[in-house]
């Protein structure tokens, strides 16, 4: 990477905080190498995977073209290396296809010992969990950069490596199959991403790797079984990985496509996220797969309400909770949307009577009862009181209503 003005205050900023990383990891290295790998453990190893892994990537993309400036014959005029960016200019006449080959080269140096970094964090293990969490977010971080981030500000600012790969007026067939590759390797990436290291990841950092694996080979001799997909969500949503957990849920769907419990779950999770619309698709496809009045029908009709209600359908959502009956009624959140739902269709009376209702069961200063309280005077609940907090964590509303699935 050519060194461009301003790179040398960049390498100043950045310079500190790996200092300040480096510092705390030698202050804490005992309890950050033990086996209770703690919150505090995941930030600082975070940290290390921002601003201590860059370096040596970069320096072996340097190396990269140093390599390669070497092998077509040039010789090496000037190398510079700053921790987070660097340059190498060379001498000597090459051809376009020759300055091509050299400035792709550190790029695929960066990129393949960012590769191989997550790869040996996936697979290792028998590694420490802090460092296969290093492994596997400074390699996946180092390889986006190389392959995204570096070419996006190299074409946009018209500097650097990837104007010379990309130069279609002076290398149009090297650049255009280096294009294409380019594509295929994102995808591949991407999948990969998707399918394997996301779930280590979670394993890695929530300690879930055995109970995990052994849902997965449970799963794998028994695909149809129900409890064991809604088991292996749980897990995920347990641990605030709401991404993995719908993954689940959507491979869960797929398996076993006329279980009513699973898109319960499907429904709930939407809800809880705020997704209205996936909620809406769940609990009506759980509806058609399920004739009886149990339980479950009802909480189906619950969370159906529970999403109209949110997306300002009260009408809609009036006739969904018409179907559910007690308990499944009188849970503070039914009563919380149907209140919403009445008020929205000219129910004042019926509409301020269920957010009464949740004023009355709900302790003071609980979030669900603020929200009533607040609805019933026509308002929203004032912003919290964070003057404790730092100002960058300070919230400026208050946080919305926690209308968990139900």
């Amino acid at each position: 990477m050519p060194g461009q003005a301003g790179s040398g205050l960049v390498d100043v900023i950045l310079g500190i905080a790996a200092l300040v990383t480096l510092v705390s990891l030698v202050r804490s290295w005992r309890p950050f190498w033990d086996d209770d790998f703690t919150s505090a453990d995941r930030r600082l190893a975070t940290q290390v995977a921002i601003f201590l892994v860059p370096p040596a990537v970069v320096l072996v993309h340097e190396l990269g073209h140093v390599a390669a400036v070497l092998a077509v014959g040039a010789r090496v005029l000037d190398f510079h290396y700053g921790l987070f960016e660097g340059s190498v200019s060379m001498g000597g006449q090459v051809s376009p296809g020759q300055n091509w080959f050299v400035a792709l080269a550190g790029n695929l140096a960066g990129a393949g010992l960012g590769l191989g970094m997550a790869v040996i964090g996936v697979k290792g293990t028998g590694l420490r969990r802090p460092l296969r969490h290093v492994l596997i977010l400074g390699g996946v971080l180092e390889v986006a950069f190389t392959l995204v981030g570096y070419p996006v500000l190299s074409l946009s600012a018209q500097f650097g490596d990837w104007q010379q790969i990309y130069d279609f007026g002076r290398t149009p067939w090297l650049s255009l199959l280096t294009l294409g590759l380019h594509l295929l390797a994102l995808a591949a990436l991407w999948r990969w991403w998707r399918g394997t290291v996301r779930r280590v990841q979670f394993t890695v950092d929530s300690g879930e790797e055995a109970e995990v694996a052994r849902l997965e080979r449970a799963i794998a001799e028994r695909p149809d079984d129900v409890g064991l997909r809604l088991e292996m969500a749980t897990v995920y949503a347990r641990h605030g990985d709401a991404v993995l957990a719908r993954t689940a849920l959507d491979e869960a769907a797929a398996a076993c496509p006329e279980s009513a419990r699973i898109q319960l779950a499907r429904a709930r999770l939407a809800v809880i996220e705020g997704r209205w619309h996936p909620a809406v698709v769940a609990a009506e496809e759980g509806l058609r797969a399920t004739d009886t009045d149990s339980e479950t029908t009802q909480r189906l009709w619950a969370n159906l309400g529970l999403a109209l209600a949110s997306m300002e359908r009260p009408t809609n959502a009036l006739a969904a909770f018409e179907h559910v009956e007690p308990p499944v009624a009188d849970d503070a959140r039914v009563r919380y949307g149907r209140g919403l739902a009445r008020l929205g269709a000219g129910d004042d009376a019926g509409g301020r009577a269920d957010l009464e209702a949740v004023t009355g069961v709900l302790p003071e200063g609980h979030l669900l009862r603020r929200w009533a309280e607040a609805r019933l005077n026509g308002g929203t609940p004032a912003a919290p009181d964070d003057s404790h907090l730092p100002s960058y964590q300070r919230r400026t509303a208050s946080p919305p209503a926690p209308i968990a699935g139900v």
